[in-house]
């Protein structure tokens, strides 16, 4: 009688290592940071304000932005791709692309005091499988979908 049920905040379940890119990192990069840490979600910040986040999503279907979608997906067979000079043109102008370029200024944070419940059904209406974690308004971790299912269950 009288157990209070300790209730989970975002700090019990966030992913410290969290990797972040500034406004300037080239598209190339950002795919070899995603591709070598298997991340598919990198905070951009401007000294330590967040602006942006760039997703793997971002680069498969930036609509207009990448001449040619697939060509990630293709990333590891690439050189079997099309030889061709316009190809080769269109990939150079894509990899150096700037983070800023293709970003989503719209994104989910969360204070790591808060409390988990609420931010998930916070992320699950807005849509978001990610929560970027701040403490004292600067970021310290990112909470996902996956992060979630593995420490809650």
């Amino acid at each position: 009688e009288g157990k209070k049920e300790v209730r989970k905040k975002v700090r019990d379940v966030i992913n410290r290592d969290v990797q972040t890119i500034t406004r300037e990192t080239l598209v190339g990069e950002i795919v070899s940071i995603m591709k070598e840490k298997r991340l598919g979600k990198l905070p951009v910040l401007d000294g330590d304000q967040i602006v942006g986040v760039v997703t793997r999503d971002d680069i498969l279907v930036k609509q207009g932005k990448s001449p040619v979608p697939p060509v990630i997906a293709f990333w590891e067979i690439m050189i079997a791709l099309p030889n061709s000079k316009g190809f080769k043109e269109k990939m150079k102008k894509f990899i150096s692309f700037k983070a800023e370029d293709i970003m989503e200024k719209d994104f989910y944070t969360a204070d790591i005091d808060a409390d988990l419940e609420g931010v998930v059904s916070e992320m699950l209406d807005k849509g978001y499988n990610y929560a970027l974690v701040l403490e004292n308004e600067k970021l310290v971790g990112i909470v996902t979908k996956s992060d979630l299912i593995n420490k809650c269950y």
